[in-house]
């Protein structure tokens, strides 16, 4: 039988402290020395220590002489005044704040500003309220250092964009859909498959489409086109260009699909004459694509954030995990 995980109160008799100064230590709270915060911390884990996310909400709450009866509160921060500023959070909110619901938490989003120049208010509004728990959804590439005290909080980050900071991730899998979108075409006959990027998005993903482009004809065959990386904004002379020396007879783009949008206008027939797949498939049903899996993603973020506040892991991980979420294909004339 396993034998029973030890009570916060066995943790700070072993110890030798109070009660309060293990709570505080496994929250990282800055009133107690670093040296207590790791001694605290490595007898928990020895012992295997496990906290009660609800309970924990409620006696933070019940501190401040705020308690929420719907469940701990967790933040989402985006970036500008509201979500209009942010429409990927929006896209996903309703859902992502249901899951939130289902697990006893209760998410809210915090504006930053512009770029996010509001976020030292912000974090004070978060220690006040006892906010433990934060979601860092895409971000701006121009974002300015968010001055927020990390240690007293787990988080949780969307994607590759935000760099500021190395935390745990759940993002697309960005390298095997772009490898998917090249099999697909190859198996509808295509031979000469090129691909299309925006500078901007290949840097947000971290580069993994841009090397899947390089590495897709060595695992399925055909021609060895070069990438073409579009600056910000589109060049649709380099395009035109890039297009009558490479000759490809498919290529693989991304949302809002300017490559598909200058074929057309060539008078080329999609697919008939060149085939198009994109990486982020949303509506058009004439072309194929990945469909990623944006409220997946998020939803898998609340996951992973409960788990953290359950085990009581505050501040940035010393080995930062990523989670990978698969899109799927959608099948359409290739």
């Amino acid at each position: 039988m396993e034998p029973r995980p030890p009570s916060l109160r066995e943790l700070a008799a072993k110890l030798g402290v109070s009660h309060a100064t293990v709570s505080m230590a496994l929250r990282n709270h800055p009133s107690i020395s670093a040296a207590t915060r790791e001694r605290v911390q490595a007898l928990a884990r020895r012992m295997n220590y496990r906290g009660n996310i609800l309970v924990s909400a409620l006696l933070t709450q019940v501190r401040r002489r705020r308690v929420n009866a719907t469940g701990e509160v967790i933040a989402m921060l985006v970036e500008g005044t509201g979500l209009q500023h942010a429409p990927a959070v929006a896209a996903v909110w309703d859902t992502t704040r249901q899951r939130a619901r289902q697990i006893g938490l209760k998410l809210e989003f915090f504006p930053l500003g512009h770029r996010g120049k509001d976020a030292a208010s912000v974090g004070r509004v978060l220690f006040n309220r006892g906010i433990r728990g934060l979601i860092i959804p895409p971000m701006p590439l121009d974002l300015l250092p968010l001055q927020i005290d990390w240690s007293l909080h787990a988080v949780v980050a969307v994607g590759y964009s935000f760099q500021q900071q190395a935390m745990h991730r759940v993002a697309n899998a960005h390298f095997s859909g772009l490898l998917t979108c090249h099999r697909e075409l190859r198996s509808a006959g295509r031979r000469r498959i090129g691909c299309v990027l925006r500078r901007d998005e290949d840097e947000r993903s971290l580069h993994y489409w841009q090397a899947a482009a390089l590495c897709a004809p060595r695992l399925h065959g055909g021609a060895a086109i070069p990438p073409l990386m579009l600056s910000d904004p589109p060049d649709e002379a380099a395009f035109d260009t890039w297009f009558r020396r490479h000759r490809p007879d498919a290529v693989i783009g991304n949302h809002p699909d300017y490559a598909l949008g200058w074929l057309r206008s060539r008078r080329l027939r999609v697919p008939a004459e060149v085939g198009y797949a994109t990486l982020d498939w949303v509506s058009d049903a004439s072309i194929p694509g990945i469909r990623q899996s944006w409220e997946g993603i998020f939803m898998t973020a609340v996951d992973q954030l409960a788990g953290e506040l359950a085990r009581n892991e505050f501040g940035l991980p010393p080995t930062p995990r990523t989670t990978l979420v698969e899109g799927c294909w959608v099948a359409g004339g290739v």
